[in-house]
């Protein structure tokens, strides 16, 4: 979110900070209204109900997070740096998106409503299966470049990987932030750098 915000963004922010603390279904459009401080009709010419105010924050994320777990170049860092602080590097845009506030906010609205909201349940699959793709190319890149062995598990692991990222709302909404210790001993890049670390470790081709 820029430092000039238009009432565009100003909405987006007051409805994300009502969903996440008031809750989506409790949350009217008058509500977000008197937050911004405009009538909600003024609100109408920008979002045509709460629920394209939803819909535009998710798609909004979508179109965020998309490239970094697309990124072409991932085989390519991989390779300069094959260790489990070379593959966190790989992945450090995606924390330090999701420790900004609004986007951290969005996050958790997400986490909550898509056990009863079918698009937003689309995208939470969809996330799912990006960051197991994108952990399966990690593990596709490391059997090529001999580091670890062929019969490594990337079924168990992967899905590993997408649960420690999956937990992030959670621990968000707990007030615990990305950085926090609590619980585990570790924040969350710590617990996926131990985990590629173990797999490293159980799989290195020179033991």
């Amino acid at each position: 979110m820029n430092s000039i915000i238009s009432t565009k963004q100003k909405i987006l922010i007051c409805a994300v900070d009502l969903f996440a603390s008031k809750g989506y279904t409790e949350t009217s459009v008058r509500d977000i209204a008197m937050a911004v401080g405009i009538k909600p009709a003024s609100l109408y010419n920008h979002f045509s109900s709460k629920e394209d105010i939803l819909a535009f924050m998710v798609n909004d994320y979508v179109n965020n997070t998309l490239f970094i777990f697309e990124n072409p170049e991932l085989p390519s860092i991989i390779q300069v740096n094959p260790t489990a602080q070379g593959i966190l590097d790989c992945l450090q845009l995606k924390f330090d998106y999701l420790t900004d506030e609004y986007y951290s906010k969005v996050l958790c609205v997400i986490h909550h409503e898509h056990h009863r909201n079918e698009d937003v349940q689309n995208f939470v699959v969809k996330g799912i299966l990006n960051i197991e793709e994108t952990v399966e190319r990690i593990f596709v890149e490391l059997k090529k470049l001999n580091v670890i062995r062929h019969d490594a598990d990337s079924d168990f692991w992967k899905k590993t990987a997408s649960s420690l990222i999956y937990t992030l709302p959670s621990r968000i909404m707990m007030g615990i932030g990305q950085g926090s210790t609590a619980y585990t001993g570790m924040d969350l890049a710590g617990l996926l750098h131990y985990m590629f670390d173990t797999v490293l470790k159980l799989y290195n081709t020179k033991d």
